[in-house]
């Protein structure tokens, strides 16, 4: 287990029905939890747009 992971608060998100049935899916079919698959995306959107943000800058 990730050290520090239980003392993370909960956050309720609310999200279509049919993005939560997709991601249910999505964490099923991996045999992972849904948090995981949620977190997993949250993380790469994050560093995708790190990179583009990056990349602007770079271009001023």
């Amino acid at each position: 287990m990730i050290h520090g992971v239980s003392k993370i608060k909960p956050f309720p998100t609310r999200m279509p029905d049919d993005l939560r049935e997709w991601y249910e899916k999505e964490a099923e079919c991996s045999r992972r939890s849904l948090n995981f698959v949620i977190v997993e995306a949250l993380a790469e959107h994050k560093e995708k747009k790190i990179k583009q943000r990056e990349v602007k800058n770079a271009n001023i």
